[in-house]
């Protein structure tokens, strides 16, 4: 039976294609892809079974963001077979404005002349090309870089996003040909290496690049700080657990044992330095879940006992 009825509109959207983690359905959870959005709601696309009345949750993996756009509350106001249209009734203020900043990139300026304005992430002219691009990366990084020399700003989601759809992860000959860039280039390559890998977050696949962009510009804090995002980051899915973020910081440390192998001084050197830097995170880390820990004993105890021996704790 086609449950879709007639949606009304009234901001407006733009064709995506993000990957998302989806909780809270029939099936409790699985993934799915945004196949458009807007400021109030989206198409989600998943294998998932989706009723209308049903309360979603999104984690919503969108390029150019570090961490994935959660939205708490997205209803099921359709559905119809594997795809179904959702509005967003619960979303934390900070996760509305990062959306907000997300859609003022993607929705296109209105044409001085007047004519109605196409609302299109990638050019007509480019959609399809993933299959083509997908066989050959070193074409997919030529045209990626002439994209990006043309507007830094806007490549994520738009010939970054295609780039990330011709590669679901990235390959070892992507790998191999982005540090050949970053190895023969110079800023601009590097920028445009960073600007894709952001489709990564998370992935060790990565390292390569990230090594090079290490052993050319070890003294350029802009990229290096983004280095450091790349390796910290754990992905699209966050940590779990009172101490997932500090176990997750524990296995970035263990992947770069590898580093310490590399044959140039850079590489070794910013290596040793981000294990250091990772040991006094996750040190910070623990020690502040263990206070959390322990405001929330006190506090339980006090609640109990119906009094609070002199303990006030400091307000958040």
């Amino acid at each position: 039976m086609n449950l879709k009825i007639e949606d009304q509109r009234t901001e407006p959207r733009v064709s995506v294609q993000f990957h998302t983690m989806v909780s809270g359905s029939v099936e409790s959870e699985g993934t799915g892809t945004i196949l458009d959005l807007s400021k109030s709601g989206c198409r989600l696309e998943s294998q998932l079974l989706m009723l209308p009345g049903l309360s979603l949750e999104l984690r919503i993996a969108i390029p150019g963001l570090e961490w994935a756009l959660t939205i708490d509350g997205a209803d099921v106001q359709w559905a119809d077979e594997d795809r179904a249209g959702l509005a967003f009734v619960r979303i934390r203020e900070t996760e509305r404005q990062r959306l907000s900043d997300v859609m003022r990139t993607l929705l296109p300026k209105k044409p001085e002349d007047g004519d109605e304005e196409q609302v299109e992430l990638v050019p007509f002219e480019f959609q399809g090309l993933e299959g083509v691009f997908s066989k050959d990366p070193e074409l997919a990084i030529r045209k990626g870089l002439a994209w990006f020399a043309q507007d830094p700003a806007e490549f994520p989601f738009r010939g970054g996003s295609l780039l990330s759809r011709a590669f679901p992860t990235c390959t070892p000959e992507l790998t191999f040909r982005l540090g050949e860039l970053v190895k023969g280039g110079d800023d601009r390559e590097a920028d445009f290496a960073l600007a894709l890998l952001q489709n990564y977050l998370g992935s060790t696949s990565i390292d390569g690049v990230l090594k090079e962009i290490a052993s050319r510009f070890p003294h350029d804090d802009r990229k290096m700080s983004s280095v450091r995002t790349f390796i910290n980051s754990p992905g699209v899915v966050p940590p779990s657990g009172e101490f997932g973020l500090a176990e997750a910081w524990q296995g970035k440390k263990g992947a770069l044992t590898h580093w310490l192998t590399d044959e140039r001084p850079a590489v070794t050197a910013f290596a040793e330095q981000h294990m250091a830097e990772l040991d006094h995170m996750i040190l910070e880390e623990r020690r502040r879940v263990e206070l959390e820990r322990e405001l929330r004993e006190r506090t339980r105890h006090e609640d109990e006992s119906g009094h609070d021996h002199g303990y006030r704790p400091k307000p958040f």
